[in-house]
């Protein structure tokens, strides 16, 4: 996760969390996702060592497929943050650290995303995740409306930092085209590449010549790109694979100035295909058969 803010050719500030580590857990049963994410600290005690602060990572994501559309709920929340260009200003907020901290500064993102997959033949479970199997290749074309918000909050109450929260509210439609390429019936490699355009309603940070923080409103549109690829192995029951993912959009905020944010991350994934239980099914059952809609 990166933002960065250009507000001209000589100043530009880019905020970034460090590194983290994170522990996932999934459940998928017929229609529908429920995953939960968060980093423990035995698996980033590297972070002490690297002098970029500490970082820690929550996200709970669900998601309900209704024949080719998805519709997916993602809520996060990321804290700790260090500012990867501290070279520029010649300063830090440690002694023994090269970059300017901001230990309190949390980011709590909320998305909900629509997606069609044009081609009934083609299982996007496949293509992340590995859920799924795909048994033949196949390509399609995955349309998604994306509603996305951001709320940046500094909470440190030492001297000088400044206690604000800064908004940030996108409308992103995403157009990837996507393929998963059958190489066995045990290996699979998947590839889906789009562009995205959209709408920012924000508010953005700068900081004026007497080190104030100075609120800029505004709507702009935005223009992006999205990438994600995976290799999957399948056997009857035990799945896993390596899956990567990244996006970046931004806009103009001046003539001159520009507002960037990125994503991405890489990860190692294994799974083991259960019974569903008793109570699943029921449950599922229930809900699909009072729903407006039919789910299955």
């Amino acid at each position: 996760m990166k933002y960065t803010i250009v507000y001209n050719t000589d100043f530009k500030l880019v905020l970034a969390p460090n590194e983290t580590n994170n522990l996932s857990f999934g459940f998928n049963y017929r229609y529908l996702d429920l995953g939960i994410s968060f980093s423990p600290h035995f698996m980033n005690t590297d972070q002490d060592q690297d002098k970029k602060g500490k970082s820690e990572q929550f996200s709970f994501k669900t998601g309900v497929s209704m024949h080719r559309f998805n519709v997916s709920i993602d809520l996060s929340s990321v804290k700790g943050f260090y500012l990867k260009n501290s070279n520029d200003f010649l300063r830090s907020a440690l002694p023994d650290s090269a970059y300017l901290l901001f230990p309190e500064l949390t980011i709590g993102y909320f998305s909900t995303m629509i997606r069609y997959n044009v081609n009934r033949n083609f299982s996007t479970a496949a293509l992340t995740g590995g859920t799924q199997i795909q048994r033949r290749s196949a390509f399609t074309f995955l349309p998604s409306l994306q509603f996305a918000t951001y709320k940046f909050h500094n909470d440190s109450k030492t001297t000088g930092v400044q206690n604000e929260s800064t908004h940030s509210t996108d409308v992103n439609l995403i157009l990837p085209a996507a393929g998963t390429l059958v190489i066995s019936p045990k290996f699979s490699a998947s590839l889906g590449v789009g562009p995205s355009f959209g709408l920012d309603f924000f508010k953005s940070v700068s900081i004026d010549d007497s080190n104030k923080v100075v609120l800029s409103k505004g709507t702009k549109i935005t223009t992006g790109y999205s990438i994600q690829s995976a290799i999957s192995y399948h056997a009857e029951r035990f799945f896993a694979g390596i899956e990567s993912r990244q996006r970046g959009y931004g806009h103009k905020i001046e003539d001159i100035s520009r507002l960037i944010k990125q994503y991405s991350y890489f990860q190692v994934y294994i799974g083991w295909r259960l019974k569903a239980p008793g109570f699943a099914k029921k449950s599922l059952d229930w809900t699909n058969k009072i729903s407006p809609v039919d789910l299955d």
